[in-house]
């Protein structure tokens, strides 16, 4: 029943007029959004075994970036955070096991950050205290 109602919404005739320049703005602003995403660069990053996989990262300022987070543990899941809302990279993400994460960044400054996992279990030392964390450079 939805799909006959939606047919008789678009035989109007004021709705008629519009499908084309509606289905053309759709058509050109996906294009638009699948060429700039074409020019972000992408940085895998694994997370498994309490560490990154690279642990340094290196970035130019206003370059934007996808940071693709796989985490290669069965079981453990982590998180990557970054803490520097300042130059916009406040990230906090977890990432399941076996799952994959993309995260978009646009960094603002130049700068040192350290990134880490978040994660950690009752009594157990804390992921990052195990030496999960790593280091993001901004260039300029």
């Amino acid at each position: 029943m939805p799909h006959t109602f939606i047919n008789r919404l678009y035989a109007t005739a004021p709705l008629k007029l519009l499908r084309l320049p509606l289905m053309m703005l759709c058509l050109f602003s996906t294009g638009l959004s699948y060429a700039a995403d074409s020019d972000v660069r992408v940085i895998n990053v694994q997370l498994g075994d309490y560490r990154f996989k690279p642990d340094k990262i290196l970035l130019a300022t206003g370059q934007p970036v996808i940071l693709r987070l796989t985490n290669t543990d069965l079981i453990t899941p982590h998180n990557f955070s970054l803490d520097d809302p300042s130059d916009g990279l406040d990230v906090n993400v977890d990432v399941s096991a076996g799952d994959t994460v993309d995260v978009k960044l646009l960094p603002l400054f130049a700068g040192t950050h350290t990134f880490y996992c978040r994660n950690k279990l009752l009594f157990m030392d804390s992921h990052r205290e195990k030496g999960m964390e790593g280091t993001l450079t901004v260039a300029p």
